[in-house]
């Protein structure tokens, strides 16, 4: 309703390859500033009359700082949420991977849905300026991020972050320090130095630049681009801005342990008692003893960084810890049904994976709205090539949801899968494998909600997949439009929406297959019985298969928000029609005099 799309596509030159661009640092500037809106209203609606805040950034920053601002907003939003009742949600972390602007963008983007979720006047989004900038680097979007931070502390009753705050994150780059340090097969004992008392936030912003010494040099001796040093600041220095600049640290840390092939999470720990700087100093001072200098001196210890690429394996091993977890959430809630097995589909894609994801991730918020939760966003496609790593993503997010439930009913013991270790480890999986796992996990939540998919639901993702064929046809500049009433096509059951649904697939197959694009041999499963659910399952496979023709194509529908209105007392009947129109639609791309009237 908001965003444009943006129809970029060389289509109608299929000579040439189309590629939709990776986001920019103004691309993720631009989502930015729609999220500053959203911010500044909820500061409205809260009485706060302060001018939004603004703040100076030193002109030397990257994604991976970048990206580390956007994790700390939504950990504020967390915060928010559970001052207010509302419940947590899943925090995602650092990617261990090198950053780019498209991760901080799908943060940012993370960030607009979250809180959109928390403004209840809907006619609100119809006020929202949506304006493109160019000529952003990631300094300004961090200068951004930053002020959105600041703005949000009203909001949690807070004048910035405290010692204790800084001390907590402080605590997390000992963890990262040390794990680095037995990384290299150095295990001798450090002794912790004495805690001097008196210290100011000064003194520990001192102390955190004194350990960024030691990180730029290290990098300099694996021969990484040294991070810049910050001047130390003629002025008083607040907590916030010592906290500001220990995420800096911490993101130079993930970026050596990307260096060296090796992927470890740290949670950042809740301290029972107040801190103070002193305690931050002392903290900094034994984490620059206990990092590595990773000199010449020894033999470095690295692994190949392509390690680090995740495959069908590694996402098959989280949603196996997804389907454990759930096993016991069931037994837990003394559910005493076990879901049917889904049929088995070959050949799939990542996308296809992604989709079933999506899917699943609905499912479990509805859920987790059951059990006293306040609703979520949940994530939407993103128009690009999907690869096994955004699928990862997907299910890490999912698990951590999931998590969230265990614990909502008394396993105060559930950790998310990142943070543990001694998981299995699988062979030989494909993304039918992972596709088949999440199948399951949706049905787990059926039965664990006590619902299924229902027409009103599946008339929504049909309408999604109508507007999207529409781009197409304005890509090729087909103006005729085609619109199945209801009345038109009498009484129909979820069996009569299956077949035709097929059809349609059939119709996105030939649409590929003109464009000389890849196709692959899927079939959409039956099953003994079509519910909506199978209607359902059927149209998210021709929902990935026509996101897979706009990527292919060029079209970059990534602003794209999708039919979004609240729908009741639809029926299979309204389902068809929408379906029929669609696969009517399909058709004008393939007739002559369509494109004879030109």
């Amino acid at each position: 309703m908001l965003r444009i799309v943006l129809v970029t596509a060389t289509l109608l030159l299929l000579g040439a390859e189309a590629k939709i661009s990776p986001k920019t640092p103004s691309d993720v500037y631009s989502h930015a500033m729609i999220l500053k809106q959203e911010v500044a209203y909820l500061r409205r609606q809260a009485g706060i009359e302060e001018a939004f805040p603004e703040v100076e950034v030193s002109r030397n920053k990257r994604p991976r700082h970048v990206i580390q601002k956007a994790l700390e907003i939504i950990s504020k939003i967390n915060r928010y949420r559970l001052i207010k009742g509302y419940g947590a949600i899943s925090l995602p972390p650092y990617p261990a991977r090198e950053i780019r602007p498209q991760d901080v963008y799908d943060i940012v983007v993370r960030l607009d849905g979250e809180v959109q979720m928390l403004i209840h006047d809907k006619g609100f989004f119809d006020t929202l300026e949506v304006k493109r900038y160019y000529g952003k680097t990631p300094s300004d979007v961090y200068q951004l991020l930053w002020s959105i931070s600041l703005a949000m502390d009203p909001l949690l009753g807070m004048h910035g972050y405290t010692p204790t705050d800084v001390y907590e994150l402080s605590e997390k780059i000992v963890k990262i320090s040390t794990f680095l340090r037995q990384s290299q097969n150095i295990y001798d004992k450090v002794e912790k130095p004495p805690r001097r008392d008196n210290l100011y936030p000064n003194h520990a912003f001192y102390a955190g630049i004194d350990f960024l010494k030691k990180v730029s040099k290290g990098e300099a001796y694996l021969w990484m681009e040294p991070v810049e040093i910050p001047e130390r600041p003629h002025k008083t220095v607040t907590p916030t801005e010592v906290y500001d600049l220990l995420q800096n640290d911490i993101a130079e840390l993930q970026r050596i342990k990307y260096r060296l092939g090796l992927e470890r999470y740290f949670k950042t720990r809740k301290s029972e008692t107040s801190k103070t700087p002193s305690d931050v100093v002392r903290n900094l001072e034994y984490a620059r003893a206990l990092l590595p200098a990773f000199d010449f001196s020894r033999p470095l210890v690295q692994y190949p960084k392509s390690s680090l690429v995740k495959t069908s394996n590694q996402v098959y091993a989280v949603t196996e810890e997804i389907l454990r977890k759930l096993q016991r959430l069931k037994q837990i809630k003394g559910v005493r049904l076990t879901p049917k097995d889904p049929p088995k589909i070959e050949g799939l894609k990542p996308i296809h994976t992604y989709q079933k994801g999506i899917e699943a991730m609905e499912k479990a918020l509805r859920l987790k709205v059951q059990m006293g939760f306040y609703p979520a966003y949940v994530a939407s496609m993103p128009f690009r090539r999907i690869t096994p790593t955004e699928v990862y993503d997907l299910v890490v997010r999912l698990d951590a949801v999931v998590t969230l439930l265990l614990q909502k009913a008394g396993d105060t013991e559930a950790t998310e899968y990142i943070y543990g270790i001694g998981h299995p480890e699988y062979k030989h999986k494909t993304m039918s494998d992972v596709y088949y796992n999440l199948w399951l996990i949706s049905r787990y939540f059926d039965q664990l909600s006590g619902t299924e998919y229902t027409p009103n639901e599946t008339f929504i993702l049909a309408k999604r997949i109508e507007e999207k064929v529409d781009i197409v046809l304005d890509t090729f500049h087909i103006e005729k439009r085609v619109h199945v009433a209801r009345e038109e096509v009498g009484n129909r059951i979820p069996k009569d929406v299956f077949v035709l649904a097929n059809r349609v697939y059939g119709q996105i197959k030939a649409l590929q297959e003109r464009a000389n694009f890849e196709t692959s041999d899927i079939l959409i499963p039956r099953e003994e019985v079509v519910t909506p659910n199978t209607v359902y399952n059927a149209l998210r496979l021709i929902n990935a298969s026509l996101n897979e023709f706009l990527i292919d194509a060029g079209i970059d529908a990534e602003s794209y928000r999708g039919y979004s209105r609240k729908i009741e007392g639809k029926t299979p009947s309204d389902v068809y029609a929408v379906v029929e129109t669609i696969s009517r639609k399909l058709d004008l791309l393939f007739l002559n005099e369509v494109y004879d009237a030109r």
